[in-house]
């Protein structure tokens, strides 16, 4: 972190060490498979870094200058989709479609860049592995069919991620529930792990974390990680203007009231 206002580092947590492991059977067995968890724990920051979506995603949405070199991407093997909140089967037939042909071709140029004489190698070459769709609770059932047969057809694993419920509604459509494979529940991070993600937030700003404020920040947000970046810019603004280098119990309820959050 360079400043308070940036979003804090990926920490790898316990709940991320078994996403991954559910992400790499999903790939590897070509099962679809089901992530449910509650808002703000960290299901879809997970699946970025599993995916390397900061490096990937500009490629794909064509912001990388055209005559510059690209990233080398050997070895990427998953990519990200999120529906519209009111998508319909074509559009999610023709997001998919557009999805895996540009994936494979930006990753097929960059081995081709840095490894030329893998040139006729990555023609016979299919690079996309696993599909990792957020927010799937918003597609329709007749929308998740169209997912299953479309990953079914290309040989790709595939995991729905959704809120909690999301996977009552798979069960009660047998065609669906019978691929699945794998169900996994993102939980919230514990407070040794809110610690770390405070502490990669203010590591180069000279300000130390009392455990009672960890505590407090745990009660406030119900460890939820997004409200705790929130609370943390409110907290980095009042230690500013009050020159504070600890943060406590009071910081946070401070902080807190300003974001219309029950204090401690």
């Amino acid at each position: 972190m360079t400043n308070s206002n940036s979003q804090p580092a990926f920490i790898t947590t316990r709940q991320h060490e078994r996403f991954v492991e559910f992400c790499d059977s999903c790939r590897i067995n070509q099962y679809i498979g089901i992530c449910t968890g509650r808002s703000g724990v960290g299901k879809t920051r997970s699946a970025e870094n599993y995916s390397g979506a900061h490096i990937i995603q500009p490629l794909l949405l064509g912001l990388h200058p055209a005559r510059s070199a690209p990233p080398k991407l050997q070895g990427f093997n998953s990519a990200i989709y999120t529906p519209d909140v009111s998508c319909t089967v074509k559009r999610v037939e023709t997001a998919l479609a557009v999805l895996r042909n540009r994936f494979d071709r930006i990753v097929q140029d960059s081995i081709c860049w840095h490894s030329p004489e893998l040139w006729y190698e990555t023609q016979q070459t299919r690079f996309l592995e696993l599909l990792i769709i957020d927010k799937a609770h918003r597609l329709s059932m007749n929308c998740i069919d169209t997912v299953a047969d479309f990953v079914e057809k290309h040989k790709l694993g595939t995991v729905l991620i959704g809120m909690p419920g999301f996977e009552r509604r798979i069960r009660t459509y047998e065609q669906i529930h019978s691929r699945v494979g794998f169900y996994h529940t993102f939980n919230t991070p514990r407070l040794d792990e809110l610690r770390a993600i405070l502490e990669a937030r203010w590591q180069n700003q000279q300000i130390h974390i009392d455990q009672t404020a960890v505590e407090a920040l745990e009660k406030v947000t119900n460890s939820n990680i997004r409200k705790l970046i929130n609370i943390n810019a409110e907290m980095s603004r009042v230690c500013k203007l009050n020159s504070i280098s600890i943060i406590t119990s009071e910081v946070v309820h401070l902080a807190s009231k300003a974001l219309l959050l029950d204090p401690p």
